[in-house]
């Protein structure tokens, strides 16, 4: 217990030391506070290295550029600093060094932040990214061809060179590879931040910057590290570039991960091995045998045959070519896109499947029995390197003949969060990753999310699920190495054909995991609502009322005309609450821009036509059958499954048309963001057919 203790005789010493110590002046004294900028006149510098890296130079000209945005004040970038000024360090330099402030340790883009009487430090791992040659500058064929002749020297086969897209992950207009350290870039934000400056979306429009006559030096000592490594944003246009979406990156705090998974796509890796045509006239056997023929041709890369011996060894030896020569920490093996649905000639092939699983797990033993295969020689060859695979598609489940996966493999786990509004789905995908790590000695895991709403053939519903994003992010900290989400972006060049703004709805989503993905655990209402009145100004609590409607029912608008008309009208109150013009205004109009689909959807859903017949739509938990997805995928509508309930006849095209002589019935179930569909047809005559 603290007690508290008084005595007269103690007063006059405690008036004495007080005494005392009001004659001495006060380092925080108001006539000695120093200042970066005041009433609007620089009053700081800022210092860089002789020889600074792209990083912290970039770093450096978002400092100058934003405190000018500010103040009004242009703080000089300088090499060595002047008497009377209060110094800016910016990255490493031999100042820093003389002030002890060393950055050994910091990794994944974590700084440093310090201060003294006259100075501050803003710093962390700058170092360059230096490419390997051969590596593309370009996509021509020209080039294609130049880099593939050089990879061919060194590996001696005809492999697909993955560093031929390599120049994506160079920004001209920046002069910053994605591979380029940012401690230092991530440092000079976070003091940025702390005066109110804040990038909810790419461009000027998503940025809010304060107006400050004052920016006082700062008492500072932090040290600040992720709560995951790998925090990674990629865009559906990366090949055509992403403009300014690319600094936004920066700002929110991102990173690309290339340290700890190497620098091609992470995802389908088997297909640098096949792609060649090379490859598939000297080796067809590779290739699976589908209808007849060796598929070469499937999305440009063909149809790998996992009962090939050839295509086996020539995984291996591409994987620790990449090993080798690019020296990668990791290299993906996973199967080439859309072979979840693949079909084949070879008996043998068929009956590797396993569709008693359902058609998450129903090539699950056939694709990871391979995989781990691969997985294992490269460990006898590579013990120090990790190679990784997709849970996804057709092999999302882990295998079941496999206790435990290859010591150096990493799982890739491909889901979709705005879904866990669900708890139903959550918990599922919570399970999964259970039961995966159980058989992963190596304990990677990789999420991976997608924020493509906005595509044209889905644009207009209000998707936000910022308490998913929070709830899944809190759990996931310390069992993942991190994340990367896939976005859907405009083509480059053509952006204004489509009418709206991608981002004008995601952006939030997308906002807020990047401020997570440092810390889990900071108050989401308090981001939310520094979000709502720093960007909507006087229309904040409208915006706030039509986010929290829309994260509570977005999942019902592609059905319920009633729920959109809800939206559509909290939308409206917003935008009647602020000037159009403004900056608020106009980002409240990108948002009714994207939604417009959505009054057209709202008519259609409305409209009553004799025709129309009224059928429930219930959730699959809701009936007598077991969950549709641990079915077989076997195209058959069996009751155990799809239970009894709303089984209704198809009805004639036409009213009073004739009907059909075989009866037939349908079902609908929903379950998640997945409908099935059952449809019976009796046919009377079924002789010859099978």
């Amino acid at each position: 217990m603290k007690r508290t203790i008084t005595s007269e005789k103690s007063l006059p010493i405690v008036l004495l030391a007080i005494l005392l110590l009001s004659s001495v002046p006060s380092l925080h004294a108001a006539d000695e506070v120093k200042y970066i900028v005041k009433r609007g006149e620089p009053l700081a510098e800022i210092v860089i290295a002789d020889k600074p890296a792209r990083m912290t130079k970039l770093a450096a000209e978002e400092l100058q550029s934003h405190v000018t945005k500010m103040s009004g004040a242009l703080l000089p970038i300088v090499r060595e600093r002047h008497a009377g000024k209060v110094a800016i360090f910016v990255g490493q330099s031999h100042f820093t060094d003389e002030l002890g402030l060393a950055t050994d340790g910091l990794k994944h883009g974590a700084f440093r932040m310090a201060s003294g009487q006259d100075w501050l430090a803003l710093l962390g791992p700058d170092k360059d990214f230096v490419p390997i040659e051969p590596w593309g500058r370009n996509r021509s064929p020209a080039e294609t061809a130049r880099v593939n002749a050089a990879w061919d020297k060194i590996t001696g086969d005809t492999f697909w060179n993955a560093a031929r897209d390599l120049h994506f992950r160079y920004h001209a207009d920046l002069d910053v590879w994605d591979q380029d350290d940012a401690g230092t870039f991530n440092a000079v934000n976070e003091f940025l931040r702390g005066l109110g400056c804040r990038w909810f979306a790419p461009g000027e429009l998503g940025e809010v910057i304060p107006r400050k006559h004052d920016i006082p030096l700062p008492a500072v000592n932090r040290t600040v590290t992720p709560d995951f490594a790998v925090r990674r944003f990629i865009y559906y246009t990366e090949h055509t570039g992403i403009g300014d979406k690319a600094l936004w990156n920066l700002r929110l705090g991102l990173n690309h991960g290339a340290e700890l998974l190497g620098f091609p796509q992470i995802c389908h890796g088997m297909k640098f091995v096949i792609k060649r045509e090379e490859m598939k006239r000297a080796h067809p056997e590779m290739y699976l045998l589908r209808n007849g023929k060796r598929d070469t041709t499937h999305k440009e890369d063909g149809v790998p045959n996992l009962l090939s011996p050839l295509l086996f060894e020539k995984q291996v030896k591409h994987a620790r070519a990449m090993f080798d020569h690019f020296q990668e920490p990791m290299h993906n093996i996973d199967l080439v896109d859309g072979y979840g649905g693949m079909t084949a000639d070879d008996p043998a092939w068929t009956a590797q499947l396993t569709p008693a699983r359902g058609w998450s797990g129903s090539m699950s033993d056939q694709v990871w029995g391979y995989l781990n295969r691969v997985a294992v020689e490269l460990y006898r060859s590579h013990p120090d390197r990790l190679v990784s695979g997709l849970a996804y598609s057709a092999y999302t489940l882990p295998p079941e003949r496999i206790e435990q996966m290859s010591p150096n493999l990493v799982i890739i786990e491909t889901r979709h969060r705005q879904d866990f509004w669900d708890d139903a789905m959550w918990n599922e995908r919570r399970t999964l990753r259970s039961d995966w790590l159980k058989k992963l000695p190596s304990g990677k895991y990789i999420t991976w999310d997608y924020s493509t709403n906005s595509r044209p053939d889905q644009a207009g519903r209000p998707v936000y699920f910022t308490r998913q994003i929070a709830r899944d992010l809190k759990e996931l900290k310390g069992i993942t190495l991190g994340e990367q989400i896939e976005i859907y972006t405009h083509p480059a060049g053509k952006e204004a054909s489509f009418g709206y703004d991608e981002l004008a709805i995601e952006h939030l989503n997308l906002y807020l995991a990047a401020r997570l993905y440092w810390d889990v655990n900071q108050d989401v209402e308090a981001i939310l609502d520094d979000y709502f009145s720093s960007y909507y100004g006087s229309a904040a609590e409208a915006m706030r009322a039509f986010v929290t409607h829309a994260e509570a029912n977005w999942m019902q608008m592609s059905m319920d005309a009633a729920k959109i008309g809800e939206s559509l009208s909290l939308l409206a109150q917003a935008q009647s609450a602020v000037d159009p013009q403004s900056l608020p205004g106009r980002r409240i109009t990108q948002i009714a821009a994207i939604m417009k689909p959505m009054h057209a959807l709202q008519q259609q859903l409305s409209r009553k036509r004799e025709t129309d017949l009224s059928y429930r739509v219930l959730e699959t938990h809701q009936t007598d059958g077991k969950p549709m997805k641990a079915k077989p995928f076997d195209g058959k509508v069996d009751p155990a499954w799809w239970g009894t309930y709303r089984v209704a006849p198809l009805q004639p095209l036409k009213p009073n048309g004739p009907r059909s002589k075989a009866a037939s019935r349908f079902q609908v179930l929903s379950e998640g963001s997945i409908l099935h569909f059952g449809i019976v047809c009796e046919e009377p005559d079924m002789k010859g057919n099978s």
